[in-house]
């Protein structure tokens, strides 16, 4: 019954529900389980998380209780106990794609780029074509100032969903740093066709042209980037641009 009314969203009512199943079987490690996921959506992550321990404590290798866990530690800021909770995960269950995912980015945030870059990877092997684990790979991988590496998880990105403007952004930015402006040119120009109100691709591709001693291009496009509220390189159109 506490199931049925979780689906209809009525948490509060599969709480009762489920307190009522652990009443008649102290011992139910799902009925802990389920009333640590509807605590969670009622944002009683307190809550949720002393249930989740009950379940672990009554089945130890309780997968979804761990991963679950995690997730609800990480609402609370409590990302070392997150990152834990999802390793215990990763050691019951090493083909669980979510928990690599999740701890990578965790791991990223406390500037483990090393380790977030080798949870993407596990990703990416456990689904080819997860392009979020590209984009976030190549995201790290710049931080870590590996440039061709990063250029190649966008371009993977791209080709996995070539409408993605923000790798065409990130790819269109390293090229521009590595001083290939044809290459950020072409990666802004498809940007702003993806994003016509975009001031950022506008006034990117127009520093690459500048670059490039195409004055009027440029000026073009900081132009433009200022119609769309860029607040960047005004002055130098007022020295620069006719």
């Amino acid at each position: 019954r506490g199931n049925s009314k979780y689906s209809l969203e009525d948490y509060k009512g599969a709480i009762a529900d489920y307190t009522k199943a652990i009443e008649l079987k102290p011992d139910y490690a799902d009925a802990y389980y389920n009333r640590g996921v509807s605590k969670s959506d009622l944002e009683d992550y307190k809550g949720a998380i002393a249930d989740y321990t009950k379940a672990i404590e009554l089945n130890p290798d309780y997968t979804n209780a761990y991963y679950n866990r995690g997730r609800t530690k990480n609402e609370l800021e409590d990302y070392k106990g997150a990152i834990a909770d999802y390793s215990k995960v990763i050691k019951i269950e090493p083909d669980f794609a979510d928990a690599y995912f999740n701890r990578a980015i965790l791991r990223k945030e406390s500037e483990e780029y090393k380790g977030a870059i080798a949870d993407y990877t596990k990703v990416i092997e456990l689904e080819p074509d997860g392009v979020q684990a590209y984009y976030n790979r190549g995201r790290t991988k710049l931080e870590l100032e590996d440039y061709k590496g990063a250029i190649a998880d966008y371009t993977k990105v791209i080709k996995l969903e070539p409408d993605n403007a923000n790798a065409y952004f990130w790819r269109g930015f390293i090229n521009k740093g590595l001083e290939d402006h044809y290459g950020a040119i072409s990666d802004y120009t498809k940007l702003v066709e993806l994003e016509p109100d975009s001031p950022d691709g506008y006034l990117n591709r127009g520093l690459s042209k500048y670059s490039l001693d195409d004055l009027d291009g440029a000026c073009a496009d900081f132009r433009k980037a200022i119609s769309l509220g860029s607040t960047k390189n005004i002055e130098a159109v007022r020295n620069n641009c006719n």
